[in-house]
C-alpha cells in the first residue's frame, strides 16, 4: 500500500505543477491575442493559436485527475484526501464547462480564471499534504493519547 500512496504523491504534486502551466499558457494565449491586435493580424485562427497548447493541455489534466481519482481510491490516503481528490475532479470538469460557456457568455467565462485558482489551491494542499506524510481525517484534530498506566 505505500508504493500506492508514493504514486499518488507524485502524480498529485505534477498534476499540481500541470495546474500551473495551464495557467502560465492561459496567460501566454492572452498576450499572443493581444499582440496580433497590435499587429491589426488577429482573426479566430490566430486567437486560437494562442491558445493551443492551453486547451490540450486541459484536456491532458482532466485525464490526469480522472487517474488522480482512481490512485486515491487505490492507495487510501484518508477519507478527506479521497474526496478532496474527487471533488478536484468536479472542478475540473466545471472548467471545461466553463470554457465552453464561456466563449458566449463572457460573464460565464470570467468564472474560468477563478475556478483555476481554486483547482490550484485544492491540487497544492493535496500535493503538501500528501508530500508532508499527514494523513488527512475528516476531524481537524487526533485525538488525544491516553494517559500512561501507572
Amino acid at each position: 500500500m505505500n508504493a500506492l500512496r508514493a504514486v499518488y504523491r507524485y502524480w498529485i504534486s505534477i498534476l499540481a505543477l500541470a495546474v500551473v502551466v495551464q495557467i502560465g499558457l492561459a496567460g501566454y494565449g492572452a498576450f499572443y491575442a493581444a499582440n496580433k491586435v497590435h499587429d491589426a493580424s488577429i482573426n479566430e485562427d490566430k486567437f486560437e493559436d494562442g491558445f493551443g497548447a492551453h486547451i490540450g493541455l486541459g484536456y491532458l489534466i482532466f485525464l490526469a485527475t480522472v487517474l488522480a481519482v482512481v490512485l486515491a481510491l487505490l492507495a487510501r490516503p484518508g477519507k478527506r484526501p479521497v474526496l478532496m481528490t474527487v471533488g478536484l475532479l468536479a472542478l475540473v470538469m466545471l472548467q471545461i464547462v466553463l470554457a465552453w460557456i464561456g466563449g458566449d457568455v463572457p460573464a460565464v467565462g470570467a468564472l474560468h480564471p477563478i475556478n483555476a485558482f481554486i483547482i490550484l489551491g485544492l491540487v497544492g494542499t493535496l500535493a503538501g499534504s500528501q508530500w508532508r506524510g499527514k494523513k488527512m481525517g475528516m476531524g481537524s484534530h487526533a485525538a488525544p493519547a491516553p494517559p500512561p498506566a501507572a
